[in-house]
């Protein structure tokens, strides 16, 4: 296939600045800010013409991509799809629902139409998302085909114009931890710019073992789409790029856990920080592969723990009497709907989060659940 001479639009000094900005306002959305690499160094390999895929877990991912461009290496400006609706001067009011301070913040924000001129700037384009918002009505119409096929011919041309694009393959937000359906995205791109490449990232959201929610960033290798492959093996190879990228956190491990302990064991809270300590270890040593939060790359106490049990019982999800353990109806019973599973039950969506690490951790939590014994759990 020929290849038409395309040259990148390299980032400049206000396009650099206004991004950084972006990244600055991040202490308003998360506590803090994990990065995990698959290789020595800190850059992320993005090469142009490049697609850059990652999990599609909330509106947050926008402002988590500022701290993804910062790694970027060569800076190569992109296009961003986002939903039509968060280039409004009222989106922050409306999509975070605030009280207090921060919903005056949000409000000022707001006022100052910073947020769409920034995004506007930096190369986020309205996407109408067809499968989330109206694929309903656009079905009814006999339109649906034409609106996606129109809506990715709009980034293939951006792409063209000289700028890298990142994409959220799912179309939507995962609300049950677990990946959504990858769409047919990456092989369509594929097929209108051969020499175009590809490189992932993962988010991952621990929104338990923190008062705000911590944000882990797994960086993944550079990869290209072999000719002959047809779209199921493409959405296959962008799925388990994606999965296997999830960071073990302390809210995600914890979880596993605690579903571990269900119907079997009445335990005390030293011995769960004891078994947690000790699957941990041996999680390290038998696949020393699986990125680590940094509370997990170190040993650590009971007293670290206790803030994260004392909100576990506020959110009634656990309780603890007579320094043991209890798990309570909201954590055991499982929704009816897993559309708002992060509000509805947090420890089952972070648990949901391992799930291309099921067997590796299954394997491991074998030997160490003989060492938990006790009344049953359940109240």
């Amino acid at each position: 296939m020929n290849q038409e001479k395309i040259n990148p639009i390299r980032a400049t000094v206000p396009y650099d600045f206004l991004i950084n900005l972006v990244y600055k306002s991040r202490g308003l959305i998360f506590h803090s800010i994990e990065e995990h690499f698959s290789d020595q160094g800190d850059t992320f390999a993005s090469p142009y013409p490049s697609a850059l895929i990652a999990n599609h877990v909330s509106e947050a991912d926008i402002s988590a991509l500022s701290a993804v461009y910062r790694r970027l290496s060569p800076k190569v400006k992109v296009i961003i799809p986002a939903r039509e609706d968060i280039l409004k001067t009222d989106f922050l009011q409306k999509e975070f629902r605030s009280k207090g301070l921060l919903k005056l913040i949000l409000a000022t924000i707001d006022k100052s139409h910073i947020i769409p001129f920034l995004l506007n700037y930096i190369g986020c384009a309205p996407i109408k998302r067809p499968f989330r918002d109206n694929a309903r009505d656009l079905m009814k119409k006999g339109e649906l085909r034409e609106t996606v096929e129109a809506e990715w011919n709009f980034l293939v041309s951006k792409i063209k114009d000289g700028r890298n694009l990142f994409m959220f393959p799912e179309g939507t937000y995962n609300h049950d931890g677990y990946l959504n359906q990858i769409r047919k995205g990456a092989y369509y791109l594929k097929s209108k710019i051969g020499n175009l490449q590809f490189n992932s990232f993962t988010f991952t959201y621990d929104s338990i073992s923190t008062k705000k929610t911590s944000l882990h960033i797994s960086y993944g290798n550079l990869f290209s789409l072999e000719e002959g492959m047809d779209a199921d093996t493409v959405t296959q190879l962008v799925q388990d790029k994606l999965g296997s990228g999830y960071v073990l956190t302390m809210g995600n491990l914890l979880s596993y856990v605690l579903f571990k302990l269900e119907n079997q064991v009445k335990t005390s809270t030293e011995k769960m920080n004891l078994v947690l300590n000790d699957f941990n270890d041996r999680i390290t040593k038998e696949y020393p592969s699986l990125k680590k939060g940094a509370s997990l790359k170190e040993s650590f106490s009971r007293n670290g723990l206790d803030p994260i049990f004392k909100k576990l019982i506020q959110e009634k999800y656990i309780d603890i009497k007579e320094d043991s353990i209890i798990l309570l109806d909201k954590l055991t019973t499982i929704p009816k709907s897993f559309h708002n599973l992060k509000k509805n039950n947090t420890i089952l969506y972070h648990k949901n989060q391992l799930n291309w690490h099921l067997n590796k951790l299954d394997s491991i939590w074998t030997g160490i659940e003989p060492k938990l014994s006790g009344e049953p759990l359940t109240s």
